[in-house]
Order: structure tokens, then C-alpha cells, then sequence
């Protein structure tokens, strides 16, 4: 069994359904058979795209293949509830309600993944490199970063969400390669920056400010005044 297979074999059924609901019963029931069904593709379409999606993730090594023997067993349970008739709107519903909770079951585990995965990927980039690309070079390399970190919180994932990712990912990883480290005079700056509380003016002298000009630093530092 493929993965696109559960797909195709339930649009088969709805298929099948509409067929014979236009050529033995009324119009009404004809009616309520092709609505029921619509839903259940639709249903089938989101189940779809998360399948494709954990596929995808399969291939990056971020998740594991998804097991898809409950879907393929709900498959043969409303397959044969069609062979003896026209589902009634408690067996299209029932069916629609498991393809629903498969696909919120399937986006949660490819999300995690996804963000798992994707974390991992820029805590192994040197970003701490940037400040030694030229002025262009460094622009880039921030909006690029800005846009990887963008796309691991996304909260609608989509194959195109990781395509993208990647792509960035290589460019960034590439213009970042054969750069040397920041000075380590950098470095230890911007964690005492970081500190809490915040460091003021006064524990900063005159070379580190010029430091922090000098990689262009300052252009992410802010100052606020406190007290009177």
C-alpha cells in the first residue's frame, strides 16, 4: 500500500457513490449523497497534504513515516458499508470525523517534528559569523536567518514552508562556511549585552562602543533611559 493509495481509493468510493446515486435513486437522496461526499473529500484532501507533508519529512530525516494501517482499515470498513447500498449520513459522517481526527493527529506530529528538526538546523549554523560578511553580505544573512527562524514557528506547515526552508538554509549555511569566528573580544560584548540586568553605559568603555561599531553592532543595540 502507498501512501497515495489511501487517498485514491476513498475518492474511488465517493466516486462511486455519486455514480450510484445519480443513476438509482432520487434526486433528493442523489442530493444528500454527493453533499455527504464532497465533505468527505475534502476531509481527504487535508489528510492528503499532511501525508504528503510527514513524506516529505521523512526524506529530510526530521520524522519517521507515518503509519497509515488505522486509515487503510477505516477505508475497508465504509467500503463495505457501500457495497450493501448508499451509506446513510451516519456512516459518511463517522468516516468523515476519523479522517479529520487522522489529519489533526497527523499535523500535531509533523509540527513537532518540524520544529524539532528545524531548531536543530540553525543551532548548527555558525551565525555568529554574520558580523564578519562584508555590509551586503551581512544584510542578507540576517533577513535569510529572520526568515528560517519565521518559517520553524510557522503554524501551518506546508511542503513549499520546507522546501523554502532548506533552500535558505543552504544559502546561508554556504556564505557562512570559509568565514572565520568573531574575535573572541566580540563574543565576550555581546554576552555581557545579553546579561540581566542590563549593563549601562558606564560598564562600557569607549573601545568596546567602537568595537561594536566597528562589525556594525550597534545597529541592534538599543538604549533606555532609567531613573530621573
Amino acid at each position: 500500500m502507498t501512501d497515495l493509495s489511501v487517498y485514491d481509493k476513498a475518492v474511488q468510493l465517493q466516486n462511486r457513490a455519486r455514480q450510484i446515486a445519480v443513476g438509482a435513486v432520487g434526486e433528493k437522496e442523489a442530493t444528500r449523497v454527493l453533499t455527504r461526499t464532497k465533505e468527505l473529500r475534502v476531509a481527504l484532501a487535508d489528510l492528503r497534504t499532511q501525508v504528503e507533508l510527514n513524506r516529505t519529512l521523512a526524506l529530510l530525516g526530521a520524522a519517521d513515516r507515518a503509519d497509515l494501517s488505522g486509515i487503510d482499515s477505516a477505508r475497508n470498513a465504509f467500503e463495505r458499508k457501500a457495497l450493501n447500498g448508499l451509506p446513510s449520513d451516519t456512516v459518511f459522517n463517522t468516516a468523515r470525523k476519523k479522517v479529520q481526527e487522522s489529519a489533526t493527529r497527523f499535523k500535531s506530529n509533523n509540527g513537532e517534528a518540524w520544529v524539532a528538526w528545524a531548531t536543530a538546523q540553525l543551532a548548527g549554523l555558525p551565525l555568529a559569523r554574520i558580523p564578519m560578511l562584508s555590509s551586503g553580505e551581512r544584510d542578507a544573512a540576517r533577513n535569510r536567518e529572520k526568515e528560517l527562524r519565521q518559517a520553524v514557528a510557522t503554524k501551518n506547515l506546508s511542503t513549499s514552508d520546507v522546501t523554502l526552508f532548506t533552500s535558505t538554509f543552504a544559502l546561508l549555511s554556504e556564505s557562512l562556511r570559509d568565514k572565520s569566528d568573531p574575535p573572541s573580544e566580540l563574543l565576550e560584548l555581546l554576552a555581557l549585552l545579553e546579561k540581566r540586568p542590563s549593563p549601562t553605559l558606564r560598564d562600557l568603555s569607549d573601545a568596546d562602543i567602537a568595537l561594536l561599531r566597528q562589525f556594525e553592532m550597534d545597529l541592534h543595540i538599543t538604549l533606555q533611559r532609567t531613573g530621573a
